[in-house]
């Protein structure tokens, strides 16, 4: 005989229907399982638009993760830029360098020269702020082109203009041949960057004592700007890789920059060398 006082609960069909996860009475075989319209946003059939973008392609994607058309897009992207970037460097500072009245103003008013520099730092930070915010990472990438370009007019007029141009096509040059060896090249250049780091703030450290302690010999002077070249050379391949394997494909402002700066650094590098 049981030894429970009460008998267990009926399985029966009633209070099935208030159970019930998924009403299947109306479904077809197609429809997406867990669609229920009490579901926040459809459940699992709430896809993204057509023109949204999935969720798992917000959370840490690099480019190197991505789709190839996404890839080539964000490529074309910063090399567009950057090609403006050159571009209007060019033209704005060699125009800037060859106007004897705004060198003369300039020489009258030395504060227009450092308030530029200060400028530039500004926008920088500025820019590195709204990276993600579009129109104002365009609109900040173009102010610091045109100070940096009107800085580096002031240094380009003190060259004869044979010499820049030398300098400027050396400069390309090497900057697309080390630009085309490190996306066709397999090696994984991510431990370069510590490593530089550390060489570049030993060559700022450098340039300081240069110019606040004593001037370098000729020997040494020529042996710093050797290092110089050297070293942002090495930085235009750690950039362009980082840019293919590290950023998001929503940084192509970012790899624009980077690239733009390394670009300029090897410019003056060489130009000093010569």
């Amino acid at each position: 005989m049981s030894q429970y006082p009460v008998p267990p609960p009926s399985y029966g069909t009633q209070g099935k229907e208030s159970t019930r996860l998924v009403d299947t009475s109306q479904r077809s075989e197609s429809d997406p399982l867990l669609a229920n319209g009490s579901f926040i946003g459809g459940g699992v059939s709430d896809q993204p638009e057509a023109d949204d973008v999935p969720d798992d392609f917000k959370y840490g994607t690099t480019v190197s993760d991505s789709a190839p058309q996404i890839r080539k897009a964000f490529i074309r992207k910063v090399y567009t830029i950057l090609l403006c970037q050159i571009s209007a460097t060019v033209v704005v500072a060699g125009f800037f360098s060859q106007s004897e009245l705004a060198l003369e103003w300039v020489k009258n008013h030395l504060w227009v020269f450092f308030v530029t520099i200060a400028g530039t730092f500004v926008n920088l930070g500025l820019l590195f702020w709204k990276r993600h915010t579009h129109p104002w990472n365009l609109l900040l990438m173009s102010t610091f082109t045109v100070a940096e370009a009107l800085t580096l007019g002031l240094a380009v007029a003190f060259y004869e203009n044979t010499v820049v141009l030398q300098a400027l096509l050396i400069t390309l040059t090497v900057f697309v041949g080390l630009t085309l060896f490190t996306l066709q090249s397999k090696y994984d250049f991510g431990g370069m960057g510590p490593f530089l780091f550390a060489v570049l703030l030993v060559l700022c450290m450098t340039s300081f004592m240069h110019l606040v302690v004593a001037p370098f010999s000729r020997v040494l002077d020529m042996a710093y700007t050797v290092c110089g070249c050297i070293i942002f050379g090495a930085f235009v391949v750690y950039d362009t890789y980082r840019i293919n394997a590290r950023l998001s494909p929503d940084e192509f402002v970012m790899g624009a920059l980077s690239l733009y700066l390394d670009f300029i650094n090897l410019f003056l590098r060489v130009l000093r060398l010569m």
